[in-house]
Parts: structure tokens; C-alpha cells; sequence
């Protein structure tokens, strides 16, 4: 079942979200292991990273065994504004003790892969983590999360046989090309996390919370342990 947190605006939420995503990673690592944690790019996702970035907890986590993964990318030459993983460096990455073998980032387009060869190779990397432990999304005002687009049943897969990552040749949103994580990947976090901030939001929260709901995308996902939405006082207005 999906539990609600709510703040009054964005920044309030960021800084909510950035609390328990600090204690989740403290934990985990004081239970001996390597957290694994999928970002997620968009305003929320951004603002939370610059929140974690921000916080007196901050140095609680030893940021040097943290592992980080992304939801999506956008196939994109390296260090394109555009690109979620720079969009994360700029707001938090930058400022940490990370290990670079532990961040796993999708191939660029000018890195010598074609669109597939980069989905591919992005699924195995996630094939080989043991387990995510906390997932971020954000919420398009569409209900996509990721690079999974309503409408586009090719993206929305499910079952064996359905591959960790796919190549997206048609998103509605530019760049048209993209890598994502599909369903099948996403609900094997253990903690799954959809950010919504704002009133462009409000629709698709209001059919994300609607009981019996699985038409969007968003409303397709969940956690092996937990599933939470974080939601601000205008993302929740039609709800």
C-alpha cells in the first residue's frame, strides 16, 4: 500500500525527503552493507539532491559506500547540461567523497554505443546489484515517472523476460532518445519514493491516490518493502 507524506511547498518537501533518505543510507550502512540508491532527475529530484546537500546530517553517511544508480537518462553527448547525472553533480555528486566505481552511469551518446547497445549495457549493470535499497522518481504532470511515458505500451512491459533497461526512441519530452529502467527493474527497490511538488502535479496525484488505480505509469509502481509518495500542499490540490 501506498503511504502519503506531505509538506506544505517544494522546499519544505526537499528537505523532508532529504532527512529520511539520510537515515535510510545511515542505516543500511550500519547494517554492514553498500546502500544502493537510484536518482531521479526533474525539479523535485534536483531539489532534494541540493537539500541533502545542504543538510546537518550530511556527513552521518560515509558517502565513500554509497552506491548510485539512475532511473533514466537522456541519451545525450557527455556533459550536456541536459543530462540527469550532470543536473546531479552540479546539485549534490560534486561535493562528495564518492567512490567512481560505485557510480554507475548510462553511456553517453558519444560514447561509441548505439542507443540499444547503451540499454543493454546499462541492464546488465543493474542485473549485477545485489538489491536497490532506496529509489527516487519523480511525477510528470502526465504520471510518467522515469522515462515511462503513458500511452507508449512498448515501454510498459511486465513479466519474465522483460530486460533492466530499454531503449526510448519517441518520449514526449525532448530529448526524444533516452535509457530507462522499465517496471520490471523499479519494483525490485526496496524502498520506492515518487516526488511531487507543485500544481502542475495535482492531477496526476489525484489519479495516482485514486483507489484501484493503474493506468499511469506512477500508479504502476511500487516497493518490495515500502512505496511513498511525497507530496506538497499543491501537488495534493485535486486530490
Amino acid at each position: 500500500m501506498m503511504r502519503l507524506e506531505s509538506a506544505p511547498d517544494q522546499h519544505s518537501l526537499a528537505t523532508a525527503v532529504a532527512s529520511a533518505a539520510l537515515s535510510v543510507l545511515a542505516a543500511v550502512q550500519q547494517e554492514g552493507r553498500v546502500p544502493v540508491c537510484a536518482l531521479t532527475g526533474g525539479s523535485m529530484g534536483i531539489a532534494t539532491l541540493a537539500a541533502i546537500a545542504r543538510h546537518a546530517e550530511l556527513d552521518t553517511v560515509d558517502w565513500s559506500r554509497v552506491a548510485l544508480i539512475w532511473g533514466d537518462e537522456r541519451w545525450l553527448p557527455a556533459g550536456d547540461p541536459e543530462r540527469n547525472e550532470l543536473q546531479a553533480d552540479d546539485a549534490l555528486l560534486r561535493l562528495l567523497p564518492l567512490d567512481p566505481s560505485l557510480v554507475y552511469r548510462v553511456d553517453a551518446s558519444d560514447a561509441g554505443f548505439s542507443l540499444d547497445e547503451a540499454a543493454d549495457r546499462y541492464a546488465a549493470t543493474i542485473d549485477a546489484l545485489p538489491r536497490v535499497d532506496l529509489a527516487f522518481y519523480g511525477v510528470g504532470p502526465d504520471g510518467h515517472v522515469a522515462s515511462l511515458f503513458p500511452g507508449r505500451d512498448y515501454l510498459l512491459r511486465e513479466g519474465p523476460g522483460v530486460p533492466s533497461a530499454i531503449a526510448v526512441r519517441d518520449s514526449p519530452k525532448p530529448p526524444p532518445e533516452r535509457v530507462t529502467l522499465t517496471l520490471e527493474a523499479i519494483r525490485r527497490a526496496d524502498r520506492v519514493w515518487l516526488l511531487a511538488a507543485g500544481a502542475g502535479k495535482a492531477e496526476a496525484v489525484a489519479e495516482i491516490r485514486r483507489p484501484g488505480a493503474v493506468l499511469l505509469p506512477a500508479a504502476r509502481i511500487t516497493g518490495r518493502d515500502e512505496t511513498v509518495l511525497w507530496a506538497d500542499e499543491a501537488a495534493l490540490g485535486a486530490s
